[in-house]
């Protein structure tokens, strides 16, 4: 195992440069600035729930009429069935 572990005793620390940190920190900076309020947040989430209602409702409301061969037959004064003697 000793020898398994001898190359890993060559591994030195690396030093950060010294620029490095600040950047980081302005970055979180300007992420945390791009965020929507909450008033925004709800607002928008609002809105959706609303349009999925609606959607729902006009799926639900519209749905296409059925239409039966016999109705179809007289309104072109055809015959709904075969029955010849009828």
């Amino acid at each position: 195992m000793k020898d398994f572990l001898t190359p890993l005793e060559g591994i030195k620390q690396v030093e950060a440069p010294p620029f490095l940190l600040p950047r980081i920190q302005q970055r979180i900076q300007n992420e945390m600035g791009t965020r929507f309020s909450m008033k925004t947040t709800y607002a928008i989430a609002a809105s959706f729930v609303v349009l999925f209602a609606l959607n729902i409702f006009i799926l639900v409301t519209n749905q296409p009429a059925r239409v039966e061969e016999n109705d179809i037959a007289k309104a072109f004064y055809l015959m709904p069935n075969n029955n010849l003697y009828e």
